[in-house]
């Protein structure tokens, strides 16, 4: 293919840089657009399955992860009443048996990889302070509006610009968000203010009726993430940036387990972040012309499986596979499309589904049983499934 064709990508997240890294490492030099004035990909923990580290380690991330990342050696998941545990999960043959380790680590961390490994390609390749407020495709090209800049056209746009996507929106249709009734919360815990049991190594997930709670270390176990996911009756906004009082998210998990009441309690600055979490239908097509969707763009995760970033990163793997063995962009496109549609759609099906599994109260070996591991998710290799 000719590798001189403009190639814009919309948004310098977890999958829009890991397709340019792609891209890149295919031969082209794309263009990164993004709308923050300073990068730094704010965050918290992130799981990285085996899945999405396989692509991570094609690009050659391998070393880094290893270097910055916890590979927990079991998972555990407990009853958040009793404490009472409910099922282990080995993860200590899982290089072994998926070809890459589960790792896991500050999202922010992950982010500076991507954002080093990218520029240490091509210094010129990411643009901030570029917010987008129009596009349109115009004679096989789309057009980009910048705020207070001219417009750009690009033969390929990736539209990696997140679950509330301008692009998608305008060229492939929104039929708008809904609210599921469950309500995300997220903080960051310093070692030495957590309860000793939290500062185990491994990670552990608390179920009960609407609600659940994962705490695992990140930064060498420094730090402790934890995420608590419960259901409400209240109307709760978008956007994983809220804060509120700490108080609203204890009273959520009043009478579990001194682990889970201790973290919370534990919260820096008596804040949390605090968001509803809304579905979208799954997408009918990821490519319109020479626009195609990435990540939360295309398909976005209810967290119930820890899939959403995997699915970037898989996409931006598979999406550089795809131009590199292409004859021309729009022979690329539709072979990502292909590559790309059906997995993700399953994906988000069992995403949105993992919420009933896993809050419940009572016995969870039925239950649980279906996972990422039974279903076969983590055998997933972007860098060699066929395009």
């Amino acid at each position: 293919m000719n590798v001189t064709g403009r190639i814009i990508i919309a948004g310098a997240g977890l999958g829009g840089l890991t397709a340019a890294l792609a891209l890149q490492k295919a031969g082209f030099r794309p263009l990164v657009l993004e709308q923050a004035e300073v990068l730094g990909d704010v965050g918290a923990g992130i799981s990285i399955t085996p899945n999405a580290a396989k692509g991570l380690i094609s690009l050659g991330l391998g070393e880094a992860l290893d270097s910055n990342a916890q590979a927990p050696l079991q998972q555990l998941v407990r009853d958040g009443l009793s404490g009472n545990q409910l099922m282990c999960i080995d993860r200590s043959k899982v290089r072994e048996r998926y070809g890459a380790a589960y790792y896991m680590m500050h999202r922010a961390d992950l982010h500076a990889l991507l954002v080093a490994a990218v520029l240490a390609n091509d210094a010129g390749a990411i643009r901030t302070g570029q917010k987008l407020v129009g596009v349109a495709i115009e004679r096989g090209q789309a057009r980009i509006d910048l705020l207070g800049s001219p417009s750009i056209r690009t033969d390929v746009l990736i539209a990696a610009d997140g679950a509330r996507s301008l692009i998608r929106t305008v060229l492939f249709g929104d039929d708008g968000a809904r609210f599921t009734g469950h309500v995300a919360w997220r903080l960051l815990v310093p070692a030495e203010a957590a309860p000793e049991a939290a500062r185990q190594p491994g990670s552990v997930v608390w179920t009960g009726a609407e609600r659940s709670f994962v705490r695992y270390g990140v930064r060498g176990g420094s730090l402790v993430n934890c995420v608590g996911l419960t259901r409400t009756g209240q109307w709760r906004g978008e956007g994983w940036s809220q804060q509120v009082p700490v108080a609203d998210m204890a009273a959520e998990y009043a009478g579990w387990v001194s682990e889970v009441t201790g973290l919370i309690s534990a919260a820096p600055g008596g804040l949390v972040n605090s968001w509803g979490l809304f579905v979208r239908p799954a997408a009918e097509r990821l490519v319109a012309g020479p626009v195609a969707l990435l990540g939360d763009a295309g398909h976005p995760m209810l967290p119930f499986m820890g899939q959403g970033a995997a699915m970037a990163i898989e996409d931006g793997v598979v999406l550089g596979r795809c131009f590199a063995e292409s004859a021309s962009p729009a022979e690329a496109l539709a072979r990502y499309e292909a590559a790309r549609l059906e997995r993700t759609r399953f994906i988000q099906a069992e995403s949105a589904a993992g919420a009933e599994r896993l809050q419940q109260a009572g016995p969870g070996k039925a239950r649980l049983a279906r996972n990422e591991d039974s279903l076969g998710i983590f055998d997933y290799d972007p860098a060699m499934v066929p395009v």
